[in-house]
């Protein structure tokens, strides 16, 4: 009677046995969930990867896992998720509103309507950095500075571009280095490559706290008059404060403003899916809030998504009746 052998044992009696077993497995491998984060450094990229962990130790999501996916940011998260290339994605709120009504960088591509919200996560601070030496205190000291603007896939360039409006300014008033990188600004920084360098992240994060230790910078104010204007004409933005003493040297509350983080997808992707990865972070709260210092403050209230920006997808929806947290 023949002896039936397990596929991988079969191969590996020929001299080709560990590339049969690798062609095999990567076969029969399910197509990962893809989330769309930042770049490491980020808060977006250890955030990325909490959520991906929560949807992973759901046993029932086990057989098709969650991989965070780094990235330029924001836009860059938006266009993977229209392209396709990336099943969720984190965004500021001010970068998804742009991309559903075809705005900003999304003008030439135009609305589009399959966006969908997911989940509301922490508050993002629009961030200006300067050296110390510069005596730039506010953000109008900037006005024709040397200044890292960052990369156009991230977010906070969009957000820039409305702040520098709101002077009446564009980036031509400004003297810049090319797009750095979030890690490359602070070389820039601390080089005395640029007087400033401006982002937008959740406090604290490693990329402040390495510009304010490593080269004594100190964070920028942004406020007065024509943010107050902003504020009254854009509603996805809000008035925020940096802690004073979060960061070595800045022992002032910081004013700036700010947007939300929120978890993006589209109406393409399946109203199971989109419960399974809602319901995998709500029920474990707890856990969620524990991996990352921006998610410490988190309240479940304010994590239900709100359709001023764009509609909360099917899926979510249903978690958040069945949670009584919608109605």
């Amino acid at each position: 009677m023949p002896i039936k052998l397990p596929l991988c044992l079969a191969v590996a009696i020929v001299s080709s046995a560990v590339t049969g077993c690798m062609e095999v497995s990567v076969a029969l491998a399910p197509t990962p969930v893809t989330l769309a984060t930042g770049t490491p450094g980020g808060v977006y990229h250890p955030v990325g990867n909490a959520i991906c962990r929560m949807f992973n130790l759901a046993s029932e999501q086990q057989a098709k896992p969650c991989v965070g996916v780094s990235s330029d940011g924001s836009v860059a998260n938006i266009r993977r998720i229209e392209n396709g290339t990336s099943t969720f994605g984190l965004s500021q709120t001010d970068v998804a509103y742009a991309a559903f009504h075809g705005e900003g960088p999304f003008a030439a591509a135009g609305p589009d309507p399959k966006l969908r919200m997911l989940i509301t996560l922490y508050p993002e601070t629009f961030t200006v950095v300067a050296r110390a030496e510069t005596n730039i205190r506010n953000f109008q000291d900037l006005h024709g500075k040397r200044v890292g603007l960052g990369k156009s896939g991230a977010g906070y360039t969009f957000t820039r571009d409305i702040v520098l409006g709101s002077y009446g300014w564009t980036i031509q008033d400004l003297e810049r280095l090319p797009e750095l990188g979030p890690a490359e600004q602070n070389q820039a920084l601390c080089s005395n490559k640029v007087d400033a360098i401006i982002f937008q992240a959740g406090h604290p994060n490693g990329l402040t706290q390495e510009a304010t230790t490593g080269c004594r910078a100190r964070l920028v104010r942004v406020a007065g008059p024509p943010i107050d204007r902003l504020l009254a004409s854009h509603p996805y933005y809000t008035a925020t404060l940096i802690p004073g003493g979060m960061y070595a040297g800045n022992p002032e509350d910081v004013p700036t403003i700010g947007t939300l983080a929120v978890l993006v997808t589209s109406s393409d992707q399946s109203d199971e899916l989109a419960y399974a990865v809602v319901k995998a972070v709500f029920e474990n709260f707890a856990d969620f809030r524990r991996l990352h210092p921006a998610l410490a403050k988190l309240k479940i209230e304010d994590m239900v998504p709100s359709q001023a920006v764009m509609p909360i997808h099917r899926g979510a929806l249903r978690y958040y009746r069945e949670a009584g947290l919608l109605r």
